[in-house]
């Protein structure tokens, strides 16, 4: 999860802004009063309110506990997100790698203080300072899991699995791999890309 930026900075960025570093944005120093409520950009499930299923609700919870209302924006998309949180209008994003530097080097959100969050030492370590949630040591979310983007494939395009995403937007391969990923078969009719590689959320 990204907490947007409280300060204003430019959006975009080029890969001479990436080799400087991304926008100097105000990192929270303390836990203040609250606004009552959390507007977030949010994955399909990452934030359930009972409204889908009324078995899945740990929104309601967490309202009568704190007091703070949440209103959640599902993006179906990274590209979405990134253009969600450029508008201003929300406090955090359930992000993934491939959507979380774009959002730290157009000065979209801060930097974690992660000496405010109490649970932060029970996160596994390999989830931390990763390169898709941190530069150069800070962090710019909270990572709290991670999942496999599945490359599908027809084998009767391809005599052996894929190995890379490189071929992903061709009608056809242009080598043949020499190790397989995690892949699975399809039966569709030409051969594309179901999703992309995105990394930890």
């Amino acid at each position: 999860m990204l907490t947007a930026a409280t300060a204003g900075a430019c959006s975009g960025s080029s890969d001479g802004e990436r080799s400087s570093g991304p926008p100097q944005v105000q990192m929270q120093q303390a836990i203040g009063a609250t606004e009552g409520r959390l507007n977030l950009v949010v994955w399909a499930g990452y934030a359930e309110d009972g409204s889908s299923d009324p078995r899945v609700d740990w929104v309601t919870p967490f309202t009568k506990a704190t007091g703070c209302k949440v209103n959640a924006k599902v993006a179906d998309t990274s590209d979405a997100m990134v253009a969600l949180m450029k508008t201003g209008q929300y406090d955090g994003v359930s992000a993934s790698g491939d959507a979380s530097l774009r959002l730290v080097y157009g000065g979209d959100v801060a930097p974690v203080n992660t000496g405010l969050l109490t649970n932060w030492d029970d996160i596994a370590p390999y989830l931390k300072n990763q390169p898709y949630n941190s530069v150069n040591g800070q962090m710019y979310g909270v990572p709290h899991g991670y999942g496999a983007n599945v490359l599908m494939y027809r084998t009767d395009k391809f005599s052996q699995p894929p190995t890379s995403w490189g071929w992903c937007g061709r009608t056809t391969p242009r080598r043949a791999p020499t190790s397989p990923p995690t892949t699975r078969r399809s039966t569709s009719p030409t051969p594309r890309c179901t999703s992309r590689p995105s990394g930890p959320t």
